[in-house]
């Protein structure tokens, strides 16, 4: 187990789009559902912070500029 330390955010959109993503996710569970589906569905949210685009496809994208 590493260390940890917690601050200040940098970025009030990033921490705004945190606890956004918090409610989804509550939303979703509802008991019969995998933390698995949720996760996949979160990702195909758009976000502000990514100029509306979602985590999936910026992941893709960046992947896939790197050559990788």
């Amino acid at each position: 187990m590493a260390d940890v330390a917690i601050g200040r955010t940098a970025s009030r959109r990033v921490l705004g789009s945190m606890n956004d993503f918090a409610w989804m996710a509550d939303g979703y569970l509802d008991g019969r559902t995998s933390l698995l589906d949720v996760s996949l569905r979160l990702a195909e949210t758009p976000c502000g912070p990514l100029e509306m685009n979602s985590p999936r496809r910026a992941t893709l994208a960046l992947f896939s500029a790197s050559g990788a």
